[in-house]
């Protein structure tokens, strides 16, 4: 697993978040439409897992804020405070995941894994959110505490690992699922749906091309990135103008907060192109992450 650094590491670990598809279009007998109703709930629930365990409150924030406690080091008179790994929000995506019959082996036992994994790491915040929280470690002089840190970093290590082997397998079904649902919009004559979720698909392999810090620098990757960049901005011409379309038979109809955010992370990028500032990296990719919020 990557672990970046600073203001980067948030903008860099945000900008792997999925966006979960929930448009339909085309027409199927009921029983096929139930049948990839039921997948495409599965899929998404996976999504949403992913996305909760990459997030500011994530499993690798979780863990770098335990191992920052240092506590092999730790004093009991140092003020500690253990980070509230419950993953709640998971953990009821994978129950609904699981309530139909699943159908993608791979993935669902990698998420299966998962679960066992970080069901240690609920468990020790269970015991040690409430023995940081209420200093009960001034009393034993942090005794319990240094005894458990290895059995702990070993349960947040093991989930880490079985995180990154989860987030491989959703990737590749997602691509294959993300495929197939712009071939059903473009079928569909929904061309406003269909350029929405194209300039979507777009700016998701534009953040994607930088996996590291090292990437902004990297010359084949600014390459990738401008190429994918100049499909992106011809993209967001056509998508505007569907949306124009709309606007025009309907002049009371809101503005498009995915077309606006899209055109945020795109005009950041070019500003990025310029200065090779961070920042504007990051609110790049937070024109991104504002998009995908808008399509949850």
């Amino acid at each position: 697993m990557k672990i970046q650094k600073g203001a980067l590491a948030v903008a860099l670990i945000s900008c792997l978040v999925l966006a979960g598809c929930n448009e339909k279009a085309g027409s199927n007998t009921a029983s096929t439409q139930e049948s990839s109703v039921q997948a495409d709930n599965s899929l998404n629930n996976y999504i949403a897992m992913n996305n909760d365990l990459m997030g500011l409150s994530g499993l690798q924030a979780s863990y770098e804020a335990y191992v920052r406690l240092n506590i092999p080091k730790a004093k009991p008179s140092q003020s500690l405070g253990y980070p509230s790994a419950t993953f709640k929000y998971t953990f009821s995506q994978y129950a609904e995941a699981i309530k139909g019959k699943r159908s993608r082996p791979a993935l669902d036992q990698a998420a299966d894994d998962l679960m066992k994994k970080l069901e240690a790491v609920k468990s020790d915040t269970a015991v040690f959110e409430q023995y940081y929280e209420s200093a009960s470690y001034k009393t034993d002089a942090l005794k319990k505490g240094k005894e458990a840190d290895a059995q702990i970093r070993q349960h947040f290590e093991d989930a880490l690992a079985s995180y990154s082997a989860f987030a491989k397998e959703l990737d590749v079904v997602y691509q294959q699922a993300k495929l197939k649902e712009l071939e059903v919009l473009k079928q569909s004559g929904n061309n406003y749906q269909y350029r929405k979720a194209y300039s979507m698909h777009l700016a998701e392999q534009l953040v994607s091309v930088f996996d590291s810090q090292e990437d902004l620098t990297n010359a084949d990757k600014l390459k990738q990135a401008d190429k994918i960049a100049d499909q992106l901005g011809q993209e967001l011409s056509e998508f505007n103008a569907e949306y124009q379309k709309i606007k025009d038979k309907n002049p009371q109809v809101s503005s498009d907060s995915t077309l606006m955010s899209l055109n945020s992370c795109i005009k950041y990028y070019r500003s990025f192109k310029e200065s090779k500032s961070q920042y504007d990296f990051k609110f790049m990719i937070d024109g991104y992450n504002n998009a995908v919020r808008a399509n949850r």
